[in-house]
């Protein structure tokens, strides 16, 4: 199969030859260009062969349209220091407006998914990273916090702000599309899990939102829900419109792959700890999570990968390791056989 027939397949829940697999993650010294980011992330494609990419942007693009900035060291494995932010008190959420969709950081990011799409093979699939309005304005605080305590004190203006951030986002998403992306990776970083917010909440402040930046990506063939963090509100998103689920399911606080599986219309994507099973020295346990995968799904309806973004210092032996051993496991006639 091509990398795209097979990813397709999976994702259809049709037969495949084997499991599809992909890993990403931020490129700190590389991407602060729509250059840099398209070099990197190709180079990282070609090295392990993946059978789709998602394209990791900065990890603050989405809210430099709003004045946040960061600091970069100029380092690969350092994360950039967060210098500034546009709401320092309730009020601030007034100036919080609706942006032009191809200026800025935003024109960046579409002029990286089309020099993506022009430099991948044709047969890889392409997703371009999108957040949350909820977890866009996060994003302009200084920590999580700080929103909370404003959707109680000033609910008028964060719900404003919601509003001229998803407007901002829908005509992004169609030109994200537009550009050559297959489909998006909708991701709520931390807002929806119990940690910060209850299913409650999130129904209230996020769900209306997310629907809206999904309906822009209507028809698109590859739109993923990326669910983050531990105690994820995974099944109660259930019934978003995405072709697949991603999140953490090594996790002992969510679900596994086979709870996924039984209970998620989509296919389902990831199964391999970014943060302690890649970054061991050595593979066995990483080999360990995808042979347990296995087992769960029979290499149906799975799209192998990380629960999240995977970290600089993952050895390269580890990813090189997964891949040959994803490709030399052939997935069985579908079905969970066990967790």
């Amino acid at each position: 199969m091509t990398h795209r027939e097979r990813v397709w397949a999976a994702l259809r829940g049709e037969p495949v030859d084997r499991a599809p697999v992909s890993f990403w993650g931020h490129f700190y010294h590389r991407e602060s260009s729509a250059r840099d980011l398209v070099d990197a992330t190709v180079e990282h494609q070609r090295e392990y062969g993946w059978d789709w990419v998602k394209l990791n942007p900065r990890k603050h693009y989405h809210v430099e349209p709003w004045g946040v900035t960061y600091r970069y060291s100029g380092r690969a494995a350092e994360k950039p220091v967060l210098e500034s932010w546009p709401v320092h008190q309730p009020g601030d959420w007034a100036a919080v407006t609706e942006r032009p969709a191809d200026r800025g950081a935003l024109a960046e990011q579409l002029e990286a998914v089309a020099l993506m799409r022009r430099e991948l093979p044709e047969d890889v699939p392409l997703i371009e990273t999108v957040f949350t309005p909820l977890a866009v304005l996060g994003e302009m605080v200084e920590e999580p916090g700080e929103l909370r305590l404003h959707m109680k004190t000033q609910p008028h203006g964060v719900r404003g702000a919601l509003e001229a951030v998803t407007a901002t986002y829908e005509r992004f998403v169609k030109l994200v599309l537009a550009a050559g992306a297959d489909g998006i990776y909708l991701a709520t970083t931390d807002w929806a899990s119990r940690n910060l917010m209850g299913p409650e909440d999130y129904r209230e402040w996020a769900r209306p939102f997310d629907l809206r930046i999904l309906a822009a990506a209507a028809g698109a063939p590859f739109n993923v829900l990326h669910v983050c963090k531990r105690r994820n509100l995974l099944f109660e998103l259930a019934d978003y419109p995405v072709s697949a689920f991603s999140w953490d399911a090594t996790d002992p606080t969510n679900p596994t792959l086979a709870d996924g599986l039984s209970r998620l219309p989509g296919a389902v994507m990831g199964g391999i700890s970014q943060d302690e099973a890649l970054r061991e020295a050595a593979p066995d346990r990483s080999l360990a999570e995808f042979q347990r995968g296995m087992q769960q799904t029979g290499g149906r309806r799975w799209l192998v990968g990380p629960g999240c973004s995977i970290p600089p210092a993952v050895p390269a032996a580890n990813l090189k390791a997964l891949s040959a051993a994803v490709a030399s496991v052939r997935a069985g006639d579908g079905g969970t056989t066990g967790s």
